[in-house]
């Protein structure tokens, strides 16, 4: 990943909202929003003038969920918020829960591009995603004889559900989570223990986070705004996770034909955001801004669409393989737990150490705002290495339609 000579990429900083529940906290803004709050975080934390960001890259996946229909909008739209140069172009990336990684992957690609491709530097990165206003809409097609007329009697479709469907492959995502699971030996036991854990780790990760005087969590930043509709919010913690057990879990109905998947073993539907800032090695080094976190390496990889969740697998493999590092050299993961069947099938073939990996909790826990998740990954990621003493660590998620992507970071600090 080399530009003319030049060093790698860098993180210069990083911010993420805290994650809010359905119909909960953030459900009142739109995604432009929340992702406006964490670039100005973002940014903020950086300190790089917003003249020197020269490429926007970001994130969502479930479109029409802002009034006006404004997301086609919505990285140029994220961008002129924060007052960047109106110069500076944007790109909305979708690759489904993999998008938060894609906008680091897709932005360093341009920024190591030779100078006469594309002289772009700093790029500001970020996803969101509000699935609580996710709308129905009714498929009616357009009159040929009146264009701005449609026709009667169209079907009325929850654009989330039909979402979580994949018709392609004739599928949906909590089943291939059940399939993959159950092909690597994964038990419902095992599901419910692991969702549990997820849950303790990460009100374990609150109890210690800087908000309550610890080191923990310093990603997180407290939105303390206005909501669009004039309410005060004040969220300082990621609002899906709550006390349970296994046992309680195990009361839960299976809803898969192995019976893997319940509701409270799979991730949370929520909203959130966050945001990185990136730039050359060479130019974070002139500017005198941080360039501790480098993007070491990455890797996008497809799956058969049935076992989606074994996308990890391949594009970890590929990043480790650009690299040239091995598992062993990897002190951290943060592997997205879209199901706690996927992560167990994912652990289980790639023998995973559980203590390295998703130590403040995951998805199943914190929720999982499609877009907004690989972000929130990295920037967990480059807040924890430090505490754990980590060199490498890797954030990897599976994706809808049978992909996996994988991002690999290196804190230069560490020895």
């Amino acid at each position: 990943m080399k530009k003319n000579g030049h060093s790698k990429v860098v993180i210069v900083d990083g911010a993420r909202t805290p994650v809010g529940v359905k119909c909960g906290t953030l459900s009142r803004f739109a995604p432009e929003d929340l992702a406006t709050l964490a670039c100005e975080e973002a940014l903020r934390r950086s300190e790089v003038p917003r003249e020197k960001i020269d490429t926007v890259v970001g994130a969502n996946v479930y479109q029409y969920t802002a009034p006006g229909s404004q997301d086609i909008y919505f990285p140029r739209n994220v961008g002129l918020r924060c007052s960047l140069s109106q110069e500076t172009p944007a790109l909305l990336v979708q690759r489904i829960c993999g998008s938060g990684l894609q906008t680091a992957v897709t932005a360093s690609q341009q920024i190591l591009l030779p100078d006469e491709i594309d002289e772009a530097t700093t790029g500001l990165c970020f996803g969101a995603e509000v699935m609580s206003r996710t709308p129905q809409v009714i498929r009616s097609p357009r009159r040929a004889d009146n264009f701005w007329e449609f026709q009667e009697g169209g079907v009325i479709e929850d654009t989330l559900l039909a979402g979580l469907n994949h018709d392609l492959a004739n599928t949906s995502m909590m089943l291939t989570a059940d399939e993959y699971g159950h092909q690597t030996g994964v038990t419902r036991r095992e599901c419910d223990e692991f969702a549990a854990q997820s849950h303790e780790r990460a009100r374990a990760a609150y109890r210690s986070s800087h908000f309550n005087g610890g080191d923990a969590l310093r990603g997180m930043f407290a939105i303390d705004v206005a909501a669009p509709d004039g309410h005060p919010v004040h969220l300082a913690k990621d609002e899906c996770v709550r006390s349970t057990s296994a046992e309680a879990l195990a009361k839960l109905r299976g809803m898969t034909p192995n019976g893997l998947v319940s509701a409270g073993n799979a991730s949370e539907l929520s909203d959130g955001a966050g945001a990185v800032v990136i730039a050359r090695r060479d130019v974070a080094e002139k500017n005198g801004w941080s360039s501790r976190f480098e993007i070491a390496s990455y890797g996008v990889a497809g799956v058969n669409p049935r076992v989606m969740g074994r996308g990890p697998v391949p594009a970890i493999a590929q990043a480790l393989g650009r690299a040239k590092l091995s598992q062993d050299d990897i002190g951290l993961w943060e592997i997205n737990e879209a199901f706690a069947a996927q992560f167990l099938g994912v652990e289980k073939e790639m023998k995973l150490p559980r203590e390295k990996v998703n130590v403040n909790g995951g998805a199943v826990a914190i929720g999982h705002p499609l877009a907004a998740t690989g972000t929130r990954l990295i920037v967990d990621l480059m807040y924890e290495m430090p505490r754990r003493g980590a060199r490498f660590a890797c954030a990897s998620a599976c994706i809808g339609g049978g992909q996996g992507v994988a991002v690999i970071i290196e804190d230069t600090h560490a020895k």
